[in-house]
C-alpha cells in the first residue's frame, strides 16, 4: 500500500533513544532503505491517485478527506500479516483491492463506478509521475556504494515496487529490493527485515535501517536487531537520538562524505 501512514502496528519493544544519532557496536556493513518518504515524496501529494480517481467519477475530494478515509481503513492493518495473499500477484491484488475499494467507497464513490476507480488509484501508485526523489537520494546512495557498503530496500509498498524503482532510476543503487507485497508481512513486523537480511547474507548486528517512519521503520528495524535512524526532513533540531534530518547525515555519520 503506497501511502504514508502508521497504525496500531504488531506488537514489538519501543526503541529507547540513546545520546548518539548512531549507536555504537559493529561496523556497519548493509543499509537498508525505507522508500516512501524517505527516498521519494509523492508527486503532487501522497493523496494523488485517490483524488484523480474520484475526479475521474466527477467527486472533488481534498487531501484531508482521502489521508481520513485512508486512516480509517488502514489504521488497524498497519503491521498486519497477509502471507496467503501474497502467493501472487493477482492474490495480492485482489487482496489490496479490496482495501483500495473500502477506500473509495467512504470517499463516495457510486458502486457503478468502483471497480473502475480502485484500478486507476492502483494504477496510479506504481506510476513514476506520481513521485519525485528527494535531491539528496542520489549523491547519498553513490557515496555509499563507493564506500563499499552494501544496500537494500525495505518498505510497505505494492507488488511492482521494484519497477517502478527501476523506472525512477533507483534499482541500480540496491543489492535488493523488498516490497511488504511479495514477502506476506508489513513493517514493523521482524519477519520483513529478517527477509531482506537473510537474502543478503547480513547479519542484523552490522546492518542500519533508515527511514521516516518512527514506529513502521526506527522502532521496527531495532525490534528485528537492526541499527536504526529515523530521517526527520521537516525537523530543524540537530541529529540526535536515532533522528538525522537529511541523508547527508547519514554520509558523514558512516564516513561517506
Amino acid at each position: 500500500m503506497p501511502m504514508k501512514l502508521s497504525g496500531r502496528p504488531y506488537p514489538f519493544t519501543p526503541f529507547r533513544a540513546s545520546s548518539s544519532p548512531l549507536p555504537r557496536g559493529e561496523e556497519i556493513s548493509f543499509v537498508f532503505f525505507d522508500f516512501a518518504g524517505t527516498l521519494v515524496e509523492g508527486v503532487p501529494n501522497w493523496e494523488h491517485p485517490q483524488i484523480i480517481a474520484c475526479r475521474e467519477a466527477r467527486l472533488e475530494v481534498t487531501p484531508s478527506q482521502v489521508k481520513a478515509a485512508i486512516w480509517a481503513v488502514w489504521g488497524p492493518l498497519e503491521g498486519c500479516a497477509h502471507v496467503e495473499a501474497s502467493t501472487s500477484e493477482m492474490t495480492y491484488c485482489d487482496w489490496i483491492g479490496a482495501i483500495e475499494r473500502r477506500i473509495l467507497e467512504k470517499l463516495g464513490v457510486p458502486a457503478s463506478q468502483l471497480d473502475e476507480a480502485t484500478n486507476r488509484v492502483m494504477e496510479l501508485q506504481v506510476s513514476p509521475e506520481c513521485y519525485r526523489i528527494f535531491p539528496d537520494v542520489t549523491p547519498t546512495l553513490a557515496r555509499l556504494r563507493e564506500a563499499g557498503l552494501h544496500l537494500g530496500l525495505i518498505s510497505n509498498f505494492a507488488w511492482r515496487l521494484p519497477e517502478l524503482a527501476d523506472q525512477l532510476g533507483l534499482a541500480a543503487w540496491f543489492d535488493l529490493v523488498v516490497t511488504s507485497a511479495q514477502v506476506g508481512y508489513r513493517k514493523p513486523r521482524p519477519e520483513i527485515f529478517a527477509y531482506a537480511l537473510n537474502r543478503l547474507g547480513a547479519r542484523a548486528t552490522e546492518s542500519l535501517y533508515v527511514g521516516d517512519d518512527p514506529i513502521c521503520d526506527r522502532d521496527g528495524a531495532r525490534a528485528a536487531g537492526l541499527t536504526s535512524l529515523l530521517l526527520a526532513r521537516h525537523q530543524r533540531s540537530a541529529p540526535k537520538y536515532g533522528r538525522i534530518r537529511t541523508l547527508e547525515q547519514l554520509a558523514e555519520l558512516l564516513g561517506c562524505a
